[in-house]
Parts: structure tokens; sequence; C-alpha cells
């Protein structure tokens, strides 16, 4: 079990470091492609292409290392007048329901993108790309953040608390 949990662990940074170097390809990409342009040369369409399935491919392969960093976005107020019991219910909650979502969207995921394999589905724009290829990240994504979103829920820990009480402060 333990060398499940480093693989794990090992994928997720992966991923986000992945995520980081494809933002960073994204910024040399498009200021190329400014230059270019401003000094009268045609710009490769395909920099556009990059761009734009850098944009669907980064939040997916950074979203599970958010989670598990708890750099995800939750509005605090009702949780901060709860009770300590209450607001062990309510985090349990909301990681049960955090968890559902994502396998939901995971299964569907798999189905669309095991449907585009099987069908050789391609996405048509300057380059041809498998579609399968384009969405297959969506489902790992979703999947990856369940399982983050249980490892919560395992390990008895708050991944709703105030960063203040997340860091020793409050």
């Amino acid at each position: 079990m333990k060398y499940l949990v480093k693989a794990h662990d090992a994928v997720v940074s992966g991923m986000a470091a992945l995520a980081a170097f494809l933002m960073a390809a994204m910024m040399v990409v498009i200021c190329l492609d400014v230059l270019l342009r401003n000094l009268g040369y045609q710009s490769s369409a395909h920099f556009f292409t990059f761009t734009e399935y850098a944009l669907l491919i980064v939040p997916c392969l950074g979203a599970p290392w958010l989670v598990r960093e708890k750099g995800h976005i939750y509005v605090e107020i009702l949780h901060m007048h709860l009770g300590p019991r209450a607001r062990r219910y309510f985090s349990t909650g909301i990681a049960l329901a955090c968890i559902a979502v994502c396998l939901v969207i995971a299964w569907y995921g798999f189905e669309v993108t095991a449907t585009d394999w099987r069908q050789a589905e391609k996405d048509v724009r300057s380059m041809d790309m498998p579609r399968w290829l384009v969405v297959g990240w969506i489902p790992l994504s979703f999947l990856m953040m369940a399982i983050e979103f249980a490892r919560f829920l395992w390990r008895r820990e708050e991944f709703l608390a105030p960063l203040s009480e997340q860091i020793g402060g409050g």
C-alpha cells in the first residue's frame, strides 16, 4: 500500500510538473507568435492549436495537485460558524459530494474517450489529432481528484480548514 501511495503521489506531482512546463511553453509560443507577426512574418497556425490544446490540458494536469495541496477555492463563511462536530460532518459531506461528482465526470469522460478511440475520431485543426488524446486528460484528472478527496477522508484530514489553522496559526 505504501508503494501505491508513493506511486500515486509521483503521478500527481508529475502531472503538475507537466502542467507547469506547458504553461511556460505556452508563454514562449505566444511571445514568439507576437514577435513574428510584429516583424512582418507569418506565424505558424500550429502555435494557436498548441495553445488551445494546452489550455485544456493544463487545468486537467494541475487540478489533482491543487486538491492535494488544499489549494481549491471554497466559501468558508458557513464552515467557520459551525462547531467542531458539525464542521467534521459538513466537511465529510462535502468530500463525499466531491468524490461522487469527480467519479461521475471521470466515468462519463472515460466513456467518451473510449468511444473516440474505438471510432478513431479526429480533432481537425491545423493538425489532425486523435480526439481521445485531447479528451482523455479529463477523466484522468477527475479520477485523480476523486482519489485525493478520498485520501482526505481516509486520513480523517480536514481539507476545508482555514489557511491560518492549516499552518498552525488560529
